[in-house]
């Protein structure tokens, strides 16, 4: 059972601690905006943000960052004593969406900032609410992104940050770009997710096959279901990179419009480098696939209400062990993706109805993908609400067959 909607989006603070990376690096500077006391210890951070490849429908995601805070207590009043900031002059307007991170797991360096000794548990990142807005995928113009008071005073970002004597840290976070715009209707609406990366140069790289490349192919990294770094092929090559992964293994999941959704399973990360589970000679390949769309309401029963950053919605399938074939016992995440903050309404389309292709990743070998068993069968796919706060809810029933035709009506009710 899935227990929490953090989960699924690797936000977890209980994993935070663990996936904030931190590089000694000697020395520290005075190069802060609000200065210890003199005769106090100090370190330095510096501080970077990790701009996304465009995804998800839009071709910009434009933030004016004014300032970091971080703090060594859980009190996140913007007015209490005890923040030290880092002001950036003049404020820096970052488009989320950066071509340039496709392949390269681009930073945008921020500053750094005197810290005194001792451990922080939390950043807030300042935003200017007038000035972020969003361009949909094939736009000309930018439209407004509207920005809640809340958000412009400080989006906290979870960390676990022990600063020591002289020491030089540095400080890497990602904004989720595509998790961070919902829809009120049709206002744009900014509900950020920033959370802190590992400072590892390792990873996973291959690529598609070019002939599938006008389908919207988005490859993900997951564990369980837990979608832990998502990235888009390159346009022309198809090659693909999911940069700053901690050493584990993971499932690799691609998915595209009008194709199977293709798993190659337990793929290992190191400590350094990146694991290449494609080449061009032998790209990924998916197959194609009929799809349908699951679309329905998520309402909540009063008192209960729906919470300030917004609802949820999951599509998910289980692949069942296969011991011949290889196939471990897991979970994929197909869709993930807000529900309208006004209606509560929801559509996730292009829902393979086709099985699964799945392969176990072999160093050296070309990728083997087969038919993966799932529960229920092809074309069938759970459906739950997620939400902070509550327990994850599925409507009356669990396993939704699309595998003949669209599903609406797929209702749920929170708590």
């Amino acid at each position: 059972m899935h227990h929490h909607f953090a989960r699924y989006l690797g936000l977890a603070a209980s994993t935070t601690a663990a996936t904030l990376m931190l590089t000694a690096c000697g020395g520290g500077g005075d190069d802060d905006t609000q200065p210890a006391p003199a005769n106090a210890t100090r370190g330095t951070l510096a501080v970077s943000l990790m701009t996304d490849a465009p995804a998800c429908g839009f071709d910009a995601v434009n933030v004016t960052v004014s300032k970091l805070r971080f703090r060594q207590d859980f009190n996140t009043d913007p007015a209490a004593t005890g923040w030290t900031e880092l002001t950036l002059a003049p404020a820096r307007r970052i488009n989320l969406l950066n071509p340039a991170s496709l392949l390269t797991g681009a930073t945008t360096d921020l500053g750094e900032v005197a810290l005194p000794t001792g451990t922080y548990t939390q950043m807030a990142v300042v935003l200017d609410g007038g000035a972020n807005t969003v361009r949909l995928a094939g736009a000309a113009a930018d439209l407004p992104l509207e920005t809640a008071s809340a958000v412009a005073s400080g989006i906290r970002v979870p960390i676990d940050l022990k600063v020591d004597d002289g020491q030089k840290l540095k400080l890497v976070f990602d904004f989720n770009a595509c998790e961070s715009i919902q829809l009120r209707g049709a206002t744009h609406v900014l509900k950020p997710r920033p959370r802190p990366l590992p400072d590892v140069a390792a990873g996973i790289g291959g690529f598609i096959e070019t002939a599938a490349l006008a389908s919207n192919v988005v490859v993900t990294a997951q564990k369980g279901g837990t979608i832990l770094a998502t990235t888009v092929p390159h346009p022309s090559t198809g090659e693909f990179v999911l940069p700053r992964l901690q050493r584990d293994s993971y499932d690799v999941v691609v998915q595209a419009n009008g194709r199977a959704t293709a798993v190659i399973g337990a793929v290992p990360v190191g400590a350094t480098g990146f694991t290449s589970v494609a080449t061009p000679a032998s790209p990924i390949r998916l197959a194609t696939s009929a799809v349908s769309t699951i679309s329905g309401q998520v309402t909540y029963v009063a008192p209960a209400v729906a919470p300030a950053d917004g609802t949820w919605i999951m599509a998910s399938q289980s692949i069942t062990a296969d011991p011949l074939l290889g196939t471990p016992a897991t979970t994929v995440t197909n869709r993930l993706q807000p529900v309208d903050l006004a209606t509560g309404n929801y559509a996730l389309p292009n829902l393979a109805r086709a099985s699964i292709q799945y392969a176990p990743y072999k160093a050296g070998q070309p990728l083997a993908l087969a038919n993966a068993a799932t529960s229920g069968g092809n074309g069938r796919y759970r459906i739950e609400a997620l939400a902070t706060g509550y327990i994850n809810k599925t409507g009356t029933s669990a396993n939704i067959n699309v595998s003949s035709g669209n599903a609406p009506g797929v209702n749920i009710s929170m708590p």
